[in-house]
This record gives C-alpha cells, structure tokens and sequence, in this order.
C-alpha cells in the first residue's frame, strides 16, 4: 500500500538510500546487533505475558492483542514472531542512522514493557 502512495520517484529515492545504508557496515553492524537484542526483548515479553496471564496475576491491556488472544488463542505468539520479523527485516533492509535512532526507542520502550510485567508477576 505504501508503495502506491508515494511517487516512482520517492521509491527510487527510498531504494538508493535503503541500499547506501546498507553498504555502511557500521549501520549494518549496528542494525544487526539491534535486531538480535529486539528479538530476545520480544521474546521475553512472550514468555513474561504469558507467565503473568497464565498465572492469574495479569490480564493484556493491549486490546489488539488481547483480542487476538481471545479469538486465536496461542496463536497470537505466532503472529508476534511474525511482526518481529516484518520488523527486523525492514531495519535491516534499511538501516539508516534515524531508522536505528526510532528502533533503539522501540526497544527501549519494549524493555520497560517487559519489567513491568516481572514486576506484576513477581511483585518486586
């Protein structure tokens, strides 16, 4: 969809500079030293979900995923894992230093995420 949105020329833009990107290690280094990192961090937000879920201490206050817990059950992990990885090929396939400066902020916050939910499941 985005891709018909924007003009021929903004494409070929974004395309040359996706790939200039990545013929900077450091960015690419960078790029896939982040997406190990968001990939363990999403990992633990799983299994810290599903720990607090399971055990009665916690309930998902986000309504997409709570709604895709309801109605496809485990299948939601599946779906995470998925959009992990959309994510982390998307960074990879552009890793330009403002897309990592907006990645390491997602993970940052998707770390605080998963404290808070050892902390509602442990109650420290």
């Amino acid at each position: 969809m985005v891709w018909s949105i924007i003009s021929s020329k903004r494409r070929e833009t974004l395309s040359k500079d996706a790939s200039e990107s990545r013929l900077n290690e450091v960015n690419l280094l960078v790029a896939w030293t982040l997406v190990v990192f968001y990939n363990f961090v999403g990992i633990a937000d799983i299994y810290s979900t599903l720990l607090g879920v399971h055990s009665g201490v916690a309930e998902e206050v986000n309504p997409v995923l709570r709604a895709a817990m309801d109605n496809i059950g485990h299948g939601w992990v599946a779906a995470k894992l998925l959009l992990q990885g959309v994510i982390s090929f998307m960074v990879l396939w552009f890793p330009h230093r403002v897309v990592l400066g907006i990645f390491i902020a997602a993970i940052i916050f998707n770390v605080g995420i998963v404290i808070n939910n050892f902390q509602i499941v442990y109650g420290f």
